[in-house]
């Protein structure tokens, strides 16, 4: 039920055709509703009051059941229209929650190959990992051996070398020696030179 601008007009026509109108507007300093009978003339007056309200609340009735009438209508136009709207979002929700239910299963199969897939790809990862660990483990021994073999030789190599060293230490030693001894040597045989020429001058002065 939608409040709308017909529906509020139609609700205040039915409030001034009925008697709440004339109570609103009544006045406040209104005397007692029982009045004593004084004489002949009030009680005339009185008579024809009582028919003008009558006459009134007849209108007033009939007003109202008019009111009534076209309320009952519009409230019975109001629910065939929203009958029609349920019917529609019923027939739309049916066919919702059936494409829903087409895709989730489309969605549970794709799940379950793709699961399946994943658990194909895994045990091949599995494989591999354990064929590299495997590759992994001997080229490390390998390495390790390598390794091994290496150091053995370079301190084989280091060891040469070392030998090497002092050998031409020593060669050196002793070629120093050598070159000193002949160094020696060619200084004696020069100051015999210089002995002997100088006993030559001599003999052929005298």
């Amino acid at each position: 039920m939608h409040i709308t601008a017909e529906k509020i007009k139609e609700a205040a026509e039915a409030l001034e055709s009925t008697e709440l109108k004339s109570f609103m507007f009544q006045e406040p300093t209104a005397g007692p509703l029982t009045r004593r009978r004084r004489s002949s003339r009030s009680t005339g007056r009185s008579r024809r009051s009582t028919r003008g309200t009558r006459r009134s609340t007849r209108g007033t009735r009939r007003s109202t059941r008019r009111s009534t009438r076209g309320t009952r209508r519009s409230t019975r136009r109001s629910t065939r229209g929203t009958r029609r709207s349920t019917r529609g979002t019923r027939r739309s929700t049916r066919r919702s929650t059936r494409g829903t239910r087409r895709s989730t299963r489309r969605s549970t199969r794709g799940t379950r190959r793709s699961t399946r897939g994943t658990r194909r790809s895994t045990r091949g990862t599995r494989r591999s990992t354990r064929r590299s660990t495997r590759g992994t483990r001997r080229s490390t021994r390998g390495t390790r051996r390598s390794t091994r073999r290496s150091r053995r030789s370079t301190r084989r190599s280091r060891r040469s070398t070392r030998r090497s060293r002092r050998s031409t230490r020593r060669s050196r030693r002793s070629t120093r020696r050598s070159t000193r001894r002949s160094r020696r040597s060619t200084r004696r045989s020069r100051r015999s030179r210089r002995s002997t020429r100088r006993s030559r001058r001599s003999t052929r002065r005298s």
